[in-house]
């Protein structure tokens, strides 16, 4: 299925690298990217975690056939070619389709699975991943790849409090089309680590199953991602019915069950123009912060949730701030509404009345 013009993106690629857009961060920042320590590598014989160079990727499929069935969910087949760090490249066919419940319906350009099962990459990590996710820019407007900037820092912010996260890797995607009817173009995105390595990485198993309640979760964690929701401004999710919330158990003895987030397009930091709140909650903008966490038994119990925050508030600051590709208006946005929220937990009574007043009292046994 490969195509005059993939022959050319083989080309381009072999005269020249990749140039690194995403700005390094100073010699004296205390950023810590915890993306860093991840311990399988995105394709083989490359580790693109290790390096700020934006990953570069050629995907070549029927897109006429991929938009028009986009609401079935069914496979079709790709060619995925991508340059590895030793500038060698690898070119394999893989299948993809459509996913996402509203993104499907919402999105001309939805974002898409990348099913591997088919494919030997020779690789002890890539070859125990039956698929990733892709989130692509799903719709052709400046602003679309805007959201698709600022969800993709808020994963890397999550990462930053807490391993216990998904990690992602930012990629510039090149689409042809194999049938030549639509011109080829590229666009920025990001893919999602698997669940399955996700359970790997924390020395867990998964948990697929509704109706494990918050309560019978570890709370410390618990109370982390709550805190971190309140942040972003997310109410888009659910423990008990898994709604944007994968469950894992560590194997070690005791562990509690950590409830891990993703999908954060419908937070008031992304803050998209689709996105709108949950008629019960009382507010009119997804802009507007609400605390979905349990009450701790004293306002104390909420110093060490904010304590993690505030140890890691420049390196969140200078995180945005460095990130080139986000324009300046939504960068100083996403600034200004983290400044919000710090100045919320930098002061107890703002602290009081803004998030512990709204806890959610636990259900009795």
């Amino acid at each position: 299925m490969k195509s005059l013009r993939s022959f050319i993106w083989i080309l381009i690629l072999l005269l020249a690298a990749v140039p690194c857009v995403i700005r390094a961060q100073p010699e004296n920042s205390t950023v810590q990217d915890t993306t860093n320590l991840i311990e399988f590598t995105l394709f083989p014989r490359a580790d693109p975690f290790q390096s700020d160079q934006i990953f570069r990727v050629m995907l070549e499929f029927d897109m006429k056939k991929f938009i028009k069935t986009k609401y079935k969910g069914e496979y079709q087949k790709a060619l995925l070619i991508f340059q590895e760090m030793d500038s060698s490249l690898i070119e394999t066919e893989i299948r993809i389709r459509a996913r996402g419940e509203f993104r499907r319906s919402h999105c001309y350009f939805p974002p898409i699975k990348l099913n591997f099962k088919e494919t030997d990459f020779n690789n002890e990590y890539m070859n125990d991943i039956a698929s990733l996710k892709l989130v692509t820019h799903c719709k052709n407007s400046t602003l679309y790849e805007q959201y698709i900037l600022k969800e993709y820092l808020v994963y890397r912010i999550f990462n930053m409090l807490t391993d216990s996260s998904f990690r992602v890797k930012f990629v510039q995607i090149d689409y042809i089309d194999s049938e030549d009817k639509m011109k080829p173009f590229t666009k920025y995105g990001f893919i999602i680590e698997s669940n399955d390595h996700l359970a790997k990485r924390l020395n867990g198993i998964r948990i697929d199953r509704e109706g494990i309640p918050t309560w019978n979760t570890d709370l410390y964690y618990s109370n982390l991602m709550t805190v971190f929701q309140y942040m972003i401004g997310n109410t888009d999710w659910a423990i008990p019915v898994l709604h944007n919330i994968r469950l894992i158990k560590p194997v070690e003895f005791n562990s509690g069950i950590l409830a891990i987030p993703y999908d954060f397009d419908y937070s008031g930091m992304v803050h998209a123009n689709y996105a709108i709140p949950d008629e019960q909650l009382g507010i009119e903008t997804v802009r507007e912060r609400v605390y979905r966490g349990y009450c701790l038994p004293s306002d104390d119990h909420y110093q060490p949730f904010f304590k993690v925050f505030l140890e890691k508030k420049q390196a969140i600051f200078s995180l945005v701030e460095n990130f080139d590709l986000l324009d300046k208006r939504h960068r100083t946005d996403m600034l200004i509404y983290l400044e919000e929220f710090y100045h919320i937990i930098e002061n107890p009574g703002l602290a009081r009345h803004e998030i512990i007043a709204g806890c959610r009292e636990l259900p009795r046994k």
